[in-house]
């Protein structure tokens, strides 16, 4: 399967022209206030008005209402939504854009992944504090074998030292890199999504090799 690459917390132009052009399939743009990548709204917008048509642009929201969601999709026309933790809504099939759901990976909880009518789903390591980018990763065998790969997206502490072996392990539809993608949070290190997007590349040369 094809896997591609996410970058997540992208707060500047700067950062959104160059990293997509040294490759990656999709940005994330943080709205969760509390988060060190948050960008707000109005912000977001005028990046995304630049890179509409040359890349996927995600939405990510934490506890967000459904009036919170429909007001970010207006606002900021993402290609998609990424949801942790719905306040008053369950059926994220609802909304104009495609939806992820996204769960935090506990081991010493067991967990229903349930898809909540979003079209993908994206498993994290699991913190008390944060709701993503934590820069650490969980026991990968943990992902139940009933999801399936083509709707996974792989998060949480993915850097250019583990991103390889997270990609054969796992071999999600999405890689999400926030953290290791980064000199400090929501500034992009670009020698670093290099280094990911070449560990990617030599991923998918290694697949097609042993279809052929």
């Amino acid at each position: 399967m094809y896997s591609r690459l996410k970058i997540c917390g992208i707060t500047n132009l700067d950062d959104a022209l160059i990293t997509l052009e040294i490759g990656a399939h999709w940005l994330g743009f943080n709205f969760y206030p509390e988060s060190p990548r948050y960008v707000k709204p109005e912000a977001a917008a005028t990046i995304i008005e630049e890179i509409k048509d040359l890349v996927h642009c995600v939405g990510i929201l934490v506890r967000p209402t459904l009036e919170e969601v429909q007001d970010i999709i207006k606002q900021t026309d993402v290609d998609r939504i990424q949801i942790y933790q719905p306040q008053d809504f369950d059926d994220l099939s609802k909304f104009d854009v495609p939806a992820i759901i996204c769960y935090q990976v506990n081991p010493d909880q067991p967990a229903d992944y349930d898809f909540m009518g979003a079209d993908m789903i994206l498993l994290d390591s699991y913190s008390k504090l944060l709701a993503g980018g934590t820069g650490k990763s969980f026991n990968w065998s943990l992902i139940p074998d009933s999801i399936p790969r083509e709707k996974l997206i792989l998060a949480g502490g993915i850097t250019t030292e583990n991103i390889g072996e997270a990609l054969r392990t796992v071999n999600p539809s999405v890689i999400d890199v926030a953290s290791g993608s980064e000199k400090e949070p929501g500034v992009k290190d670009y020698k670093k999504i290099k280094e990911l997007m070449n560990e990617l590349y030599l991923y998918h040369h290694e697949q097609s090799k042993n279809e052929n």
